[in-house]
């Protein structure tokens, strides 16, 4: 845990002069709004995204080990120089902002540090982690970027940048101990925000309330806090972008020029770079940028697609050497002709694969085969989806009619906000209806329809109530990572890790057995999970891979 307080506390500074730096750009040179006053959770969570490009730029060119980590240290000190004076009054600012908050906040600050400093120290029980998740670091760690890295194990050609900055937060390199922890930061983070004020109009304050306790859901957080899981930042930031569109809206703020408009208009470029099948979000992206086009506004326009073009270009550019596609999984034509690119019969099949997985849990082709389309949802819904996903999806089907019918409660201009969530469930639904990729869509349905019929109870009642229930869901969450962890050793799943110093350290990946076969491109181990064992590991032999030459750094690819 003392390793860990230690390293969540450097990622936040780190992510602040980052964000910090970037804020005052995008007001100063972008929006032309100097005397914004955006979030502290927000401006660390911009930085936070933000650093993942110049991390994603040094990996064309060297690994993310303890060079890479220097040069974006350097560039933190460089934000902080040459602003030192700017930096030191805004810290100021949020520090008085923290002494107001009140003992109650503070307390339950303090608690939720604690939590995720002890969850996070527990052992990873995430699958995909262990399937990809840490092997794909590891390669960051080892190598610069390697051509047709996807045609070894398919998950490596998913390229979130989410994992580039758990590579360059991942001081293996140092302490010889893999350890990939990195969301118990997005955690906090989002909890601060979602904290009810006490200024806050009630619509506003059920909103955060209610994401702040959606946040926190066991089964979601028992997987996702221990691993480097995009989902989890997919779902984390969308609800931040539903509540601070709201938040401005109540406040009769233009989207654009309000106190965190920075972060609306950037986070939605910077997940597509997380998790490509969060696409619906640039809805929000265009509305804004429609704005600004009817405003006239061409330069500032111009400025935003720059800005815009300069966090996805590398990621586009980490797409095609890893795959040899600008897209992946998505059945591009094959423009750049690379021998190292993914054959399309690899791409269909994955594509295929997550899309039965959803349905199913298992990759069953037969029997998806053989079920007709209304089959497929009753199927999942009946044998695929647990009880408590399945009420919240009712919910969310009921609340789309409820919240229509008090439409004329929401405040004006949160119009797009339900056509980018009707839309995210319609593509969630059709593409791979796995409860945790609806999360983003469905929590926030709920919530808004909750807050629109909710009681007209005080302030203090709904800020206590979503206290005591965001606790209790802290404490259940501790209380299944135990159950799990016992479930998952019987069934042999995983290994228990013995690791009595959990007070100082995380505890380390499950331990692996390596099976080697002669003359194979790669080992495999036991369990058919890789965690930290030696690269390169797969969970699934490829057929016809081949490395491209004498070295795994000079890539690999698919004999023809």
């Amino acid at each position: 845990m003392l390793f860990l307080f230690v390293k969540f506390l450097y990622i936040v500074i780190l992510s602040f002069l980052y964000g910090y730096t970037l804020q005052r750009f995008m007001q100063h040179k972008v929006l032309n709004n100097s005397t914004a006053e955006p979030d502290f959770s927000l401006v660390t969570l911009t930085g936070c995204l933000a650093m993942t490009v110049p991390a994603a730029c040094l990996t064309l060119f060297i690994p993310l080990a303890g060079l890479a980590h220097g040069i974006i240290l350097a560039g933190a000190a460089g934000c902080y120089l040459f602003q030192r004076t700017a930096i030191h009054a805004q810290v100021a600012a949020y520090l008085t902002q923290a002494r107001a908050a009140g003992r109650g906040r503070q307390l339950f600050m303090g608690i939720a540090c604690l939590y995720v400093l002890y969850l996070s120290s527990q052992q990873s029980l995430s699958y995909d982690e262990g399937l990809y998740y840490a092997p794909f670091i590891k390669w960051m760690q080892h190598y610069k970027i390697v051509p047709g890295l996807a045609n070894l194990h398919e998950r490596f050609g998913f390229n979130s940048h989410w994992h580039v900055l758990a590579a360059i937060f991942n001081f293996s390199w140092l302490t010889g101990v893999s350890d990939n922890h990195i969301n118990g930061v997005l955690y906090l983070l989002t909890a601060l925000y979602f904290l009810p004020r006490a200024n806050d109009p009630k619509l506003l304050t059920l909103l955060k309330a209610g994401m702040l306790v959606m946040i926190s859901m066991p089964q979601f957080c028992v997987y996702n806090t221990t691993s480097p899981a995009a989902d989890m930042v997919i779902y984390y930031i969308s609800c931040l972008l539903i509540v601070v569109w709201f938040e401005h809206s109540i406040h009769h703020q233009s989207q654009l020029s309000a106190d965190n408009s920075v972060f609306l208009l950037l986070a939605p470029v910077f997940l597509i770079t997380i998790k490509v099948s969060c696409i619906p979000v640039l809805l929000l992206t265009a509305v804004l940028y429609w704005q600004v086009l009817q405003r006239r506004q061409y330069t500032q326009l111009a400025a935003l697609f720059g800005v815009a073009a300069v966090i996805a270009l590398p990621w586009v550019i980490r797409n095609v050497i890893l795959t040899g596609y600008l897209l992946f999984p998505v059945g591009l034509p094959d423009m750049f002709h690379k021998d190292w690119a993914v054959p399309m019969s690899v791409i269909r099949s994955t594509t295929k694969d997550i899309h039965i997985f959803a349905f199913y849990r298992v990759v069953d082709e037969s029997r998806f085969v053989s079920e007709s389309f209304v089959q497929h949802y009753i199927s999942w819904f009946k044998e695929s989806v647990r009880i408590y996903d399945k009420l919240l999806i009712l919910a969310a089907f009921v609340a789309v009619p409820l919240v229509f019918f008090r439409r004329k409660q929401l405040p004006a201009g949160t119009l797009p906000l339900f056509v980018f969530l009707l839309t995210g469930l319609a593509y969630w639904i059709f593409q791979a209806p796995d409860p945790r990729f609806g999360y983003s869509y469905l929590v926030p349905m709920v919530i808004i329809a909750i807050a629109l019929y909710f009681p007209a109870w005080s302030f203090r009642m709904i800020y206590l109530s979503a206290i005591a229930v965001t606790l209790l869901f802290q404490v259940g969450t501790i209380g299944l990572g135990k159950h799990l962890t016992k479930a998952f050793v019987n069934d042999k799943l995983v290994e228990k890790v013995q690791h009595p110093n959990w007070l100082l350290t995380p505890a380390p990946y499950t331990p692996t057995t390596i099976v080697r076969s002669p003359g194979a491109i790669a080992v495999m181990t036991t369990s058919n999970l890789c965690w930290d064992t030696e690269l390169p590991c797969v969970s699934v032999m490829p057929k016809d891979v081949v490395q491209r030459g004498t070295t795994y750094q000079e890539g690999f690819k698919v004999i023809k």
